[in-house]
Protein backbone atom coordinates (compact mmCIF):
# COMPACT_ATOMS: atom_id res chain seq x y z
CA UNK A 1 0.00 0.00 0.00
CA UNK A 2 1.32 3.40 -0.20
CA UNK A 3 1.10 5.48 2.35
CA UNK A 4 2.81 8.81 3.71
CA UNK A 5 3.67 11.67 1.70
CA UNK A 6 7.40 13.27 0.48
CA UNK A 7 8.22 16.39 -0.93
CA UNK A 8 10.00 15.90 -4.53
CA UNK A 9 11.04 18.32 -7.52
CA UNK A 10 10.28 18.21 -11.04
CA UNK A 11 13.32 18.87 -13.26
CA UNK A 12 13.16 20.97 -16.23
CA UNK A 13 12.43 17.83 -18.68
CA UNK A 14 9.59 17.01 -16.60
CA UNK A 15 10.82 13.98 -14.43
CA UNK A 16 10.21 13.43 -11.05
CA UNK A 17 11.82 10.87 -8.98
CA UNK A 18 9.04 7.98 -7.60
CA UNK A 19 9.69 7.60 -3.84
CA UNK A 20 11.97 4.90 -2.91
CA UNK A 21 9.06 2.98 -0.61
CA UNK A 22 6.63 3.84 -3.46
CA UNK A 23 8.88 1.91 -5.69
CA UNK A 24 9.37 -1.17 -3.36
CA UNK A 25 5.69 -1.14 -3.64
CA UNK A 26 5.28 -1.35 -7.05
CA UNK A 27 7.96 -4.02 -7.26
CA UNK A 28 6.53 -6.02 -4.61
CA UNK A 29 3.44 -6.01 -5.85
CA UNK A 30 3.13 -4.70 -9.37
CA UNK A 31 5.45 -4.03 -12.19
CA UNK A 32 7.03 -0.51 -13.22
CA UNK A 33 4.10 1.00 -15.01
CA UNK A 34 2.23 3.56 -13.49
CA UNK A 35 -1.08 5.52 -15.22
CA UNK A 36 -1.19 9.12 -14.52
CA UNK A 37 -4.12 10.90 -15.30
CA UNK A 38 -5.70 14.72 -13.85
CA UNK A 39 -8.21 14.41 -10.86
CA UNK A 40 -9.45 17.34 -7.95
CA UNK A 41 -6.60 19.45 -8.85
CA UNK A 42 -3.53 16.84 -8.76
CA UNK A 43 -2.63 13.78 -10.43
CA UNK A 44 -3.22 10.57 -9.89
CA UNK A 45 -0.82 7.93 -10.56
CA UNK A 46 -1.92 4.28 -10.76
CA UNK A 47 -0.36 1.05 -11.29
CA UNK A 48 -1.12 -0.58 -14.21
CA UNK A 49 -3.48 -3.32 -12.58
CA UNK A 50 -5.41 -0.84 -10.44
CA UNK A 51 -5.66 1.30 -13.48
CA UNK A 52 -7.09 -1.90 -15.67
CA UNK A 53 -9.72 -2.64 -12.81
CA UNK A 54 -11.08 0.90 -12.93
CA UNK A 55 -11.46 0.85 -16.65
CA UNK A 56 -13.24 -1.80 -16.74
CA UNK A 57 -15.76 -0.29 -13.95
CA UNK A 58 -15.81 2.16 -16.32
CA UNK A 59 -16.95 0.55 -19.20
CA UNK A 60 -19.64 -1.14 -16.77
CA UNK A 61 -21.13 1.83 -17.07
CA UNK A 62 -24.28 3.04 -19.37
CA UNK A 63 -22.83 5.86 -21.72
CA UNK A 64 -26.03 7.15 -21.75
CA UNK A 65 -25.49 9.13 -18.41
CA UNK A 66 -24.16 12.46 -19.11
CA UNK A 67 -22.59 12.32 -15.84
CA UNK A 68 -20.38 9.26 -16.27
CA UNK A 69 -19.82 10.65 -20.35
CA UNK A 70 -18.06 13.79 -18.53
CA UNK A 71 -16.18 12.40 -16.07
CA UNK A 72 -15.07 9.58 -18.30
CA UNK A 73 -14.23 12.27 -21.24
CA UNK A 74 -12.04 13.96 -18.15
CA UNK A 75 -10.70 11.14 -16.24
CA UNK A 76 -9.98 8.79 -19.24
CA UNK A 77 -8.90 11.16 -22.04
CA UNK A 78 -6.11 12.50 -19.25
CA UNK A 79 -4.53 8.99 -18.60
CA UNK A 80 -1.00 8.23 -19.84
CA UNK A 81 1.15 5.34 -18.89
CA UNK A 82 4.53 5.96 -17.67
CA UNK A 83 7.34 4.02 -17.01
CA UNK A 84 9.79 3.97 -14.08
CA UNK A 85 13.06 4.54 -15.90
CA UNK A 86 16.48 3.28 -14.34
CA UNK A 87 16.54 6.13 -12.26
CA UNK A 88 13.44 5.35 -10.66
CA UNK A 89 12.08 8.80 -12.40
CA UNK A 90 9.04 9.21 -14.15
CA UNK A 91 8.16 12.12 -16.83
CA UNK A 92 4.84 13.79 -16.47
CA UNK A 93 3.58 15.56 -19.85
CA UNK A 94 3.27 19.24 -20.14
CA UNK A 95 -0.39 18.70 -20.46
CA UNK A 96 -0.78 17.07 -17.23
CA UNK A 97 1.46 19.62 -15.58
CA UNK A 98 -0.21 22.55 -16.60
CA UNK A 99 -3.72 20.67 -15.17
CA UNK A 100 -1.98 20.24 -11.90
CA UNK A 101 0.60 23.12 -11.95
CA UNK A 102 3.51 21.16 -11.15
CA UNK A 103 6.13 23.34 -11.51
CA UNK A 104 8.77 22.79 -9.70
CA UNK A 105 8.13 21.55 -5.80
CA UNK A 106 6.10 19.09 -5.38
CA UNK A 107 4.21 16.67 -2.67
CA UNK A 108 3.30 13.41 -3.09
CA UNK A 109 1.16 11.52 -1.02
CA UNK A 110 0.32 7.97 -0.80
CA UNK A 111 -3.35 7.09 -1.18
CA UNK A 112 -3.25 2.67 -0.51
CA UNK A 113 -3.83 1.74 -4.03
CA UNK A 114 -2.52 5.12 -5.61
CA UNK A 115 -0.96 7.89 -5.17
CA UNK A 116 -1.12 11.77 -5.96
CA UNK A 117 1.18 14.26 -6.85
CA UNK A 118 0.60 17.67 -5.90
CA UNK A 119 1.85 21.60 -6.89
CA UNK A 120 3.33 22.09 -3.08
CA UNK A 121 1.04 25.09 -2.87
CA UNK A 122 -1.91 23.38 -4.23
CA UNK A 123 -1.26 21.01 -1.62
CA UNK A 124 -0.99 23.35 1.34
CA UNK A 125 -4.18 24.85 0.65
CA UNK A 126 -5.81 21.31 0.60
CA UNK A 127 -4.31 20.60 3.90
CA UNK A 128 -5.65 23.86 5.05
CA UNK A 129 -9.30 23.65 4.02
CA UNK A 130 -8.94 19.95 5.31
CA UNK A 131 -7.98 20.76 8.83
CA UNK A 132 -10.83 23.66 8.92
CA UNK A 133 -12.91 20.56 7.68
CA UNK A 134 -11.72 17.81 9.84
CA UNK A 135 -14.32 17.40 12.59
CA UNK A 136 -17.07 17.33 10.12
CA UNK A 137 -15.16 14.93 7.99
CA UNK A 138 -14.37 12.71 11.75
CA UNK A 139 -17.96 12.12 11.72
CA UNK A 140 -18.69 10.86 8.23
CA UNK A 141 -15.65 8.78 8.30
CA UNK A 142 -17.06 7.13 11.72
CA UNK A 143 -20.04 6.66 9.70
CA UNK A 144 -17.94 3.66 7.75
CA UNK A 145 -16.87 1.93 11.21
CA UNK A 146 -13.09 3.80 11.67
Amino acid sequence: MFRSRYEHTIDAKGRLSVPARFREVLAERYDDRLVLTNFDRCLVAYPYSEWQAIEEKLASLSMASPEVTAFTRFFISGATECEIDKLGRILIPQVLRDYARLEKDVVIAGQLRKFEIWSKSLWEEEMSSTRAQLQALRGAVAQFGL
